[in-house]
């Protein structure tokens, strides 16, 4: 049997960002900057398990440590200059759980943007949204920006911000491009506009200029935008049948939080309880006075998704569809009491991958424990600086599922639930799917993983996640500034090195620009063309 991994895989849900205080364009001295900068190397090197290879090594990434402190000490720079100059340097690392915050405060006024909206595809960039003047140009193809191949303007955004593939720059792109000083960034002397070529849907090549406009008039002026014929569950663990007969059943499940984290999280101690506040928010729900209260009234990961099988097995179900498009991710445990309830023991001895942390004053203090208990509770004898390596133990028996529970690596509110299945399914539908875009990450791309590992058909466009990657976020802040900001506490293996899916995890099922032309680019085109797929090979 795999040993267990005894880590809690809290995993890059972003909720907007923490925000600083100071003006961002605002000169603070070069002395101010240059140590904190030299604090956040420290806690790479003490916390990161590996910031050096993407430098091409620890000479080079000291050298590239050296030489920015320098240039942050010889002169006073705003903060968003020193948060674009230490973005540069942390994107070597090409690590999505590894930034620093923005330092924007919640009052200033917004930047300008562009009246335009684009949508990351298999193949490229497509128009998604931008004013009706252009309304023939949804859907069309990002061929240029400002001259320059949209091949050549993703490799340059990947120098800018952290990306861990293709993917990642593409997101980049399409999430950033469309504010004024991420487009500064990337087109220095870019004033008031940018142009773009585009491949329309009738194969016509068109140059379009759109100008920078304050935020509002923007948001005003995108009133072309690409909209869908489905009416699908959007609640955050909703779900329902989307046929008549039901025999599909669809779940939307825009993070991967729940109860059951928030209660280890208040029964261990670990604070972090403005998650929480955030989960609200971003559930459009008041958040109440009482934590215990606020807890309890949440709905449970497993419980849910336990509600949503019973009510399959008792009509026969033959489908699943688990839609974790634009989910970011949340905590990991949560996600496997479901694996449980849809594949019964199997799940408990079926390789998932393997996860490395590098023990660290950062990551004793995230898991609000010492080095003595850490190695108490892992029968170990690390040491700081070590990474978690283990022999394997063959001999080790199966794991109950009462005990994964009790230890909390099946994280869940209810594992009554899970021990009443008495080492059975509690219901497998004939066929799994798992639906994605290029922002299912972090802890929603581990559930697509293990979905995949236990024979479900992953569909739609590759997540800017790699599976062999760093991973968790371990919150720092910057003493002098307050800059807030997460380095990643370990590496995650999931596959073999020459697997061509070890950066990129590519779907089984993807579609094509013609796919998505023929559902006239609808926002849940890769729902169409999953389901058409199925009517024609099951």
């Amino acid at each position: 049997m795999k040993p267990l991994v005894f880590i809690i895989l809290f995993c890059g849900l972003s909720f907007g960002g923490i925000r600083g205080n100071a003006q961002t364009s605002q000169a603070v001295l070069g002395d101010t900057l240059a140590s904190d900068f030299e604090y956040l190397v420290e806690m790479l090197e003490s916390t990161h398990p590996d910031p050096y290879t993407g430098f091409g090594g620890k000479f080079f990434f000291r050298k590239a440590a050296f030489e920015l402190e320098n240039r942050l000490r010889s002169t006073p720079h705003s903060m968003q200059e020193f948060y674009d100059q230490v973005s540069v340097f942390l994107s070597n690392i090409r690590d999505g759980h590894t930034w620093l915050s923005s330092p924007a405060p919640s009052g200033e006024q917004m930047q300008r943007m562009l009246p335009l909206r684009l949508k990351v595809i298999p193949d490229g960039l497509i128009v998604n949204g931008l004013p009706k003047t252009y309304r023939h140009l949804l859907g069309s193809r990002v061929l240029s920006i400002q001259g320059d191949s949209l091949q050549a303007v993703v490799t340059r955004a990947s120098r800018l911000r952290a990306c861990e593939n293709l993917y990642g720059s593409y997101t980049l792109v399409c999430n950033q491009i469309l504010h004024e000083k991420f487009l500064h960034q990337l087109f220095p002397g870019q004033k008031d506009s940018l142009c773009l070529t585009l491949l329309s849907p009738d194969n016509r090549t068109e140059q379009v200029t759109l100008p920078l406009e304050s935020a509002e008039k923007a948001y005003a002026d995108i009133t072309a935008f690409v909209s869908t014929s489905m009416q699908l569950p959007k609640k955050q663990l909703e779900y329902r049948y989307i046929d008549k007969e039901k025999q599909v059943m669809y779940i939307n499940i825009d993070m991967i939080y729940g109860r059951d984290n928030f209660e280890f999280m208040y029964n261990n101690g670990w604070g972090g309880m403005e998650q929480l506040d955030n989960y609200y928010r971003n559930l459009g729900m008041k958040m109440p006075a009482d934590t215990l209260e606020a807890i309890r009234n949440l709905a449970s990961f497993s419980e849910t998704f336990a509600e949503m099988l019973t009510e399959m097995k008792d009509n026969r179900s033959a489908t699943l569809i688990i839609d974790l498009r634009g989910n970011s991710g949340g905590w990991t445990p949560i996600t496997l009491p479901t694996l449980y309830q849809l594949y019964g023991p199997r799940c408990i001895t079926v390789e998932r991958g393997k996860f490395y942390q590098l023990i660290s004053p950062l990551l004793l203090q995230k898991q609000n424990t010492d080095l003595a208990h850490f190695n108490r509770d892992r029968k170990a004898n690390w040491k700081m600086g070590d990474y978690t390596l283990a022999v394997e133990d063959t001999t080790a028996s199966v794991p109950t599922i009462e005990q994964l529970c009790r230890d909390n690596i099946y994280m869940t509110s209810v594992p009554h639930l899970l021990a009443a299945q008495n080492g059975k399914p509690l219901y497998t539908p004939r066929h799994v799917f798992v639906v994605t875009d290029c922002n299912t990450f972090s802890a929603a791309f581990h559930y697509t993983f293990y979905l995949w590992k236990l024979g479900a058909t992953v569909v739609g466009v590759p997540s800017r996640q790699a599976p062999n990657t760093f991973m968790e976020q371990t919150m720092f802040k910057l003493p002098l500034t307050g800059l807030q900001g997460s380095i990643s506490n370990s590496l995650q293996i999931f596959l073999p090195g020459n697997d061509r899916r070890a950066k990129t995890f590519y779907p089984d099922w993807m579609p094509s620009y013609e796919d998505y032309k023929k559902y006239d680019f609808d926002s849940n085109a890769e729902i169409l063309f999953l389901l058409e797929k199925l009517k024609k090979e099951f």
